[in-house]
């Protein structure tokens, strides 16, 4: 089948030219629409990483033992100490992020606590290694019961 041109044909030119203008027209007329529109984004619709942080397992790893100076002076305080936790759930750094003002104690609670293992941190599902931390709370009176 052969396209029937309806468009007439400008005075000194063929009507294939007269076509051609009016295809490079709409050619730009639909371009130009289309530009109008953001572009798509294929990931929209997917969910965005599901990640789940490292949990201690207590039960793995002593409580950290009182500084027997630090006892005796009755000295208390609270130590946060992150650990970058393996895909395995085994510590591979601990280090004191806020100080409980007590050197001794921050070094207690980060050597005991960083014996622990962990249920390791996921993304998408998978062990990944990653960050954690928690705080630790050094009590006088609870100590001295014990």
């Amino acid at each position: 089948m052969r396209f029937k041109e309806r468009v007439p044909a400008l005075p000194g030119r063929s009507g294939k030219s007269s076509a051609s203008i009016l295809a490079m027209g709409l050619a730009a007329t639909v371009l130009a629409g289309c530009t109008q529109t953001g572009p798509v984004n294929p990931f929209a619709d997917m969910p965005d990483s599901v990640t789940t942080e490292p949990v201690m397992n207590a039960r793995s790893c002593r409580k950290p033992e009182y500084p027997a100076q630090a006892l005796a002076a009755k000295v208390e305080g609270t130590v946060t100490v992150a650990f970058l936790v393996r895909a395995d759930g085994t510590v591979r750094e601990a280090v004191v992020r806020k100080t409980s003002g007590n050197a001794s104690l921050d070094e207690a609670a980060r050597a005991a606590l960083a014996k622990c293992r962990f249920q390791p941190g996921t993304v998408n599902g998978a062990p990944k290694e990653q960050w954690t931390e928690t705080d630790y709370v050094w009590r006088a009176d609870e100590a001295a019961k014990s």
